[in-house]
């Protein structure tokens, strides 16, 4: 996932490619930047997700970073809301999003619109 937005803090919107030719490293340097706010935030995806996966080498990366910042992604991180009007695809994302908390730390939810997401934000950064 990418950065893309963060002028709407606590609502940071992100995409599942880089929409801006980002490195993967600088991506985590934008990351890291939300996090040293020290403050809640959500991250709000919406539509496909990359047909094409990320390198193993990328994957490792990814992992070993989650882990290293699990405690701050924990605290700051209250969830990531995804949205995705397709039924099929958020069946798929739904299987996905069951097993993330494990993974990142923090929930993912998968939702139908921007409404449905937009009270999820709401529920999530009043706790």
């Amino acid at each position: 996932m990418f950065i893309q937005d963060t002028q709407n803090f606590p609502v940071v919107k992100i995409s599942y490619e880089s929409t801006d030719g980002i490195s993967l490293e600088e991506n985590i340097a934008r990351f890291e930047a939300l996090l040293d706010r020290q403050q809640p935030f959500v991250l709000v995806g919406e539509g496909p997700t990359p047909t094409q996966q990320a390198s193993h080498e990328e994957r490792k990366f990814i992992a070993t970073w989650v882990k290293q910042k699990r405690q701050d992604l924990a605290e700051f991180v209250k969830a990531l809301v995804h949205i995705e009007a397709d039924e099929q695809a958020r069946l798929l994302m739904q299987k996905f999003a069951n097993n993330y908390v494990k993974f990142a730390g923090y929930p993912m939810f998968v939702v139908t619109d921007q409404q449905q997401a937009q009270q999820i934000v709401r529920s999530v950064l009043k706790h």
